[in-house]
């Protein structure tokens, strides 16, 4: 997205949107954590490549962290569906 936001998608029509300014203003520790967010294993694809750990691969890790399966102890708040 041009306003520095980005959209993450996972399996199963599942997205999160990572909004630049929560980013930022968590910056320092996103640059100090950043490597300890992927898997052994694991291939971070970016537009810009595969495990590039520039801004907007750190920025997808960051934006990963939110995604439920990664939770220490998760709690569904709310499901929301689209209607047809």
């Amino acid at each position: 997205m041009k306003d520095g936001n980005i959209l993450i998608h996972y399996n199963h029509n599942i997205a999160t949107v990572v909004f630049n300014d929560l980013a930022m203003a968590s910056w320092a520790e996103i640059e100090a954590c950043h490597r300890v967010a992927i898997v052994t294993h694991e291939v971070l694809i970016t537009p810009h490549g595969h495990n590039r750990f520039d801004e907007h691969g750190k920025k997808a890790l960051f934006g990963r962290c939110y995604m439920f399966m990664d939770a220490q102890d998760p709690k569904i708040v709310r499901i929301e569906r689209r209607t047809a």
